[in-house]
């Protein structure tokens, strides 16, 4: 299940971080033409991202030491596969916020 875990977060969630950026900027929103490549950047970049830290201080106040094991090994995973799972998601979204600007 951690796979799974790392495998949603760092491949399904930035695609679906795409499709929707994709269906607000052709649907919703109407970006000025000076920051649309930066704002798809960054709304981009949300999706992007492994687990923040902040949810280990979360499960540390929980108090329990099998969830505090279970989310720092996701956690570790996440950051392990980063370096080249990042890397593609993050080339991706640069071409994507740089052809939409």
């Amino acid at each position: 299940t951690t796979f799974s875990i790392v495998i949603a977060k760092l491949l399904v969630m930035p695609a679906i971080g795409f499709i929707s950026a994709y269906l607000f900027r052709t649907y919703l929103w109407n970006i000025p033409d000076d920051i649309d490549g930066s704002f798809y950047l960054v709304i981009l970049i949300v999706f992007l991202t492994p687990t923040a830290n902040n949810v280990m201080v979360m499960v540390e106040l929980s108090g329990s030491n099998e969830l505090k094991k279970g989310i720092a090994r996701v956690i570790a995973w996440q950051y392990a596969a980063g370096p080249f799972l990042i890397t593609f998601t993050l080339t991706v979204a640069v071409g994507i916020a740089d052809r939409w600007s």
